[in-house]
């Protein structure tokens, strides 16, 4: 998951990922996929992170995560993912697996749109129109959503 944040420090925008495991391989290829070359990173000192942005393309300020102290470093993102987690368990009471990437992705659309609510039927009518058709089978987690 990242969040973008303003010159005031707010967030702007977010992207969201699942993933199978929190290796540096799959953080670089989450990073290279979502954030631009350059941008600053920052982040817990988690030792995934660290060997995944050592490499130099992204600066890095990674810091030590405790509980009981500082708490502003990943605080929106820590805002961010309790909206989500509020967003799903209130409107779809709850989901499986198979959908669960579609669920983040309208999360960060809505959230990446929240301050452009007039354009937000037009967007969305663009986004629909784009889209490859979902079959009942993918619907049903038969089939594999990219393929149809």
């Amino acid at each position: 998951m990242a969040v973008s944040l303003s010159d005031t420090g707010k967030p702007e925008y977010t992207k969201m990922a699942v993933s199978d495991d929190l290796t540096s391989k799959s953080l670089v290829i989450f990073a290279e996929k979502n954030i631009t070359e350059g941008s600053t990173i920052s982040s817990d000192a988690y030792r995934s992170y660290l060997k995944a942005f050592s490499e130099g393309t992204y600066m890095h300020e990674p810091q030590k995560f405790d509980a009981k102290g500082d708490t502003d470093h990943l605080r929106w993102l820590h805002t961010v993912v309790s909206n989500a987690k509020a967003f799903i368990l209130g409107t779809y009471h709850g989901l499986g697996a198979t959908h669960f990437q579609a669920y983040l992705d309208e999360f960060c659309f809505r959230m990446n749109r929240r301050f452009f609510a007039s354009q937000l039927f037009d967007r969305l009518l663009c986004a629909c129109s784009s889209t490859s058709t979902v079959t009942y089978k993918n619907l049903v987690g038969i089939g594999n959503l990219e393929t149809s």
